[in-house]
């Protein structure tokens, strides 16, 4: 026994005598009107700039003015689950328009068996064999519906009604509909691939932003991460100094007091690193140009790396101009640039091998131009060491960049280096290059920088000079901290009083008039930058250069008016030196109202 399926409602419409197909062909044919056609086609073009729904709609009011029609509209199907199929009037025009969203099921409407024959039809009478158009006032008198062909199946039917028993509907109607419903599908096709197209690149833009949000997180843990390492660092790190100056008479001590500083000094680079290579990424790491001497860049790098060639009988060979020259440079940055490419030479050169440093510059004081003027310093490095791939050369200046086997390594470092490098030195708006003749066969960095600038400039660069005793406030909540840095400053001839947070802070300088503060900026309760402020207005302190440790800012990030300078912890004894060197000029007396 045959079950119910869409044949079963063909079957009864042709039995009703209501498909009334072949009729088309034999009525009389109006004839085409081609101006109208075109004019309507045109309408359609625009109309696919708009809404997919707009675009329905100008196609069903294209229907209905094209084809005389008392009403017209678009079915498409629609499967719920768990439901039957069914269609949606999605665009409705004429007399029907208020019947826009009407659901009809498929096996009992007529676009159901224009579907199921795969053919347009023409059905009399059609409310009388399908009760889903009971609701449709007025009576209706034909209705032809056509297909609307999709990739897989149909999508739907187009269909117009004549409500009048004086219009009815020709084959030229049915070329006119079958002509738009080709134009139906190809609209659909079009809303289909810009739905599609947005959902991917909504996707895509969710999954830049969670990659964005993901780099955010790392960076924010790296910081807080460098952070935590600095804190007890500092205490450790100046602890060891302390003790270097104390054990001054015993050689062995020294030597391992020596070892102990050189493995924090190498957790300080890698933590450092981490920073820079953080404020890399978003362009935060800044230089402050002054003038200053490339003998005295020169001399704090080599100072840094040449214990460790010295531990690994490295024969490291520094060749400068015979005459002073002056740069315009940060020279905190410069020595970082060195120290960076000449720590690499250094670290990846066999026990033995030579590294040759090589400074080129024109003599300052015959330079032709003015002062403004910048010429060219070319720094070399060249090593005998391990050499690097060919096809790894483009890309040692990325971030966390390494060989496999630099990778294996114990003194390996973090791949960071050489980004940082070159960050700093296109800050600098120099250019750096690497080259190599594969592995084994050593490195050559070679650095331009236009830095150089007629002589008898001033410099800023810091020495290693002693400085009259000052008075001094350290404030750091960590009593480590606070304790080591105190007693390294107090062999140097200094005067200190300590406090571990902001209201002890406030009670000593009651009675003692610091000439410089030295504050860590996070601390529990009163944070540093509210103890800087209340220090400023404290008649005591008019005259106080306040000066922020900081584990987590470099110092040239920071653009508040509160601190006067910032060092970053744990502070290098150099750094506290210029400081203290620094002449500060008074501050207006506080407001006695």
């Amino acid at each position: 026994m045959q079950e119910p399926s869409e044949i079963s409602i063909v079957e009864r419409t042709q039995r009703a005598g209501a498909l009334i197909t072949s009729e088309l062909d034999s009525r009389s044919r109006r004839a085409p009107d081609y101006a109208a056609e075109s004019a309507a086609l045109h309408a359609l073009a625009k109309a696919f700039t708009t809404s997919p729904s707009a675009m329905l709609q100008t196609l069903a009011d294209t229907a209905l003015a094209l084809c005389r029609a008392s009403s017209a509209g678009i079915s498409l199907r629609e499967h719920q689950p768990g439901q039957p199929e069914s269609f949606r009037w999605i665009a409705v025009s004429g007399r029907c328009a208020q019947f826009v969203g009407h659901v009809i099921p498929t096996d009992e409407s007529p676009a159901g068996v224009a579907l199921s024959l795969g053919a347009p039809q023409l059905i009399a009478f059609p409310k009388q064999h399908f009760p889903c158009l009971s609701v449709v006032e007025p009576g209706i008198f034909e209705e032809l519906v056509v297909p609307v062909p999709g990739a897989a199946a149909p999508r739907g039917a187009l269909w117009v009604i004549s409500h009048d028993a004086g219009v009815q509907f020709d084959s030229e109607h049915r070329r006119i509909l079958t002509s738009l419903a080709d134009f139906a599908c190809a609209a659909l096709s079009v809303a289909d691939a810009k739905a599609s197209a947005e959902a991917r690149a909504d996707e895509a833009e969710a999954a830049r932003s969670s990659l964005l949000q993901a780099e955010a997180d790392k960076d924010n843990f790296i910081a807080t991460l460098a952070h935590e390492l600095r804190c007890p660092l500092a205490p450790i790190d100046t602890a060891l100094e302390v003790a270097q100056k104390l054990a001054a008479e015993n050689p062995a001590v020294l030597s391992a007091l020596a070892l102990a500083h050189r493995q924090v000094q190498q957790i300080k680079r890698l933590v450092s690193d981490l920073l820079d290579a953080s404020r890399v990424r978003h362009g935060k790491l800044c230089v402050n140009l002054d003038y200053c001497l490339i003998g005295d860049i020169v001399k704090d790098a080599i100072a840094a790396v040449g214990e460790d060639a010295r531990r690994r009988r490295q024969h490291l060979r520094a060749t400068l101009p015979p005459y002073p020259v002056t740069v315009y440079a940060d020279s905190a940055r410069l020595t970082q640039i060195v120290c960076n490419v000449l720590s690499n030479a250094v670290k990846y050169t066999p026990r033995g091998g030579e590294i040759s440093f090589l400074v080129e510059a024109p003599d300052p004081d015959v330079l032709v131009g003015d002062e403004l003027s910048r010429w060219d310093v070319v720094i070399s490095v060249t090593d005998t060491g391990i050499g690097i791939a060919q096809d790894l050369l483009p890309q040692v200046f990325e971030l966390y960049a390494q060989s496999p086997y630099l990778g294996t390594r114990a003194d390996g470092g973090l791949g960071l280096g050489l980004s940082v490098v070159k960050y700093l030195v296109q800050a600098h708006h120099g250019i750096v290059t690497i080259a190599s003749d594969g592995e084994g066969k050593g490195t050559c960095v070679k650095m331009r920088l236009p830095i150089v600038c007629k002589s008898g400039n001033g410099h800023s660069a810091p020495t290693t000079h002693g400085i009259p005793p000052a008075r001094i406030l350290l404030v750091d909540d960590s009593c480590d901290a606070t304790e080591a840095l105190s007693m390294l400053l107090a062999l140097d001839g200094h005067e200190v009083r300590r406090a571990q947070c902001g209201s002890e802070a406030l009670a000593i300088v009651e009675s003692f008039t610091p000439d410089v503060a030295l504050i860590d900026v996070h601390m529990p309760g009163m944070d540093g930058p509210t103890l800087a402020g209340l220090l400023k207005q404290h008649p005591q302190c008019t005259m106080t250069r306040l000066v922020a440790l900081t584990g987590d800012t470099a110092p040239t990030e920071r653009q508040d008016a509160v601190f006067d300078c910032y060092l970053v912890k744990p502070p290098a004894l150099e750094d506290l030196k210029h400081v203290l060197q620094v002449e500060q000029p008074p501050r207006p007396p506080a407001d006695s109202t």
